[in-house]
């Protein structure tokens, strides 16, 4: 069984550093900042699908949980995220949960998947099990690179 979590978000457009690295916005800790609300949040790095167990025991596929795929983003570097709610920005973490419910986005999610990818969108720190890293981020924009 595939699971795709899905939730509506926001769209912004950021600037890509000079290093070719995205971390937008930051806040004085270097920490990205979603303490705002509508916030966009733009990361980058390598995309990936990853195989999780989901319900009813979110434990072992081989025992019979459902499978859940998600795309992860793996950044080149630890980053740290306060969002005001879920996420105090005191945890180091270079994984991101990216998401989408824009239908029209997952083909390019798919063909960005072990490629770099810079993506936008309204995050959140992780708070269930569905949640598959410390940042969920709610895709709007895909740029594959």
């Amino acid at each position: 069984m595939r699971f795709e979590l899905a939730v509506a978000v926001m769209l912004s457009l950021m600037p890509v550093a000079a290093s070719g690295e995205t971390l937008r916005p930051m806040n004085v800790r270097g920490c990205v900042d979603a303490t705002k609300s509508n916030t966009a949040v733009t990361v980058s790095g390598r995309l990936t699908i990853q195989l999780f167990a989901g319900p009813p025991n979110y434990e072992s596929v081989a025992n019979g949980d459902a499978e859940e795929r998600v795309f992860i983003l793996e950044l080149p570097r630890r980053i740290c995220f306060p969002d005001g709610e879920f996420a105090d920005g005191s945890e180091q973490f270079d994984r991101v949960h990216v998401s989408t419910t824009d239908a029209g986005l997952l083909p390019v999610l798919r063909a960005g998947v072990e490629r770099n990818v810079v993506v936008t969108g309204e995050a959140m720190g992780s708070h269930t099990g569905h949640h598959r890293a410390p940042m969920v981020l709610f895709a709007k924009s895909v740029t594959v690179r």
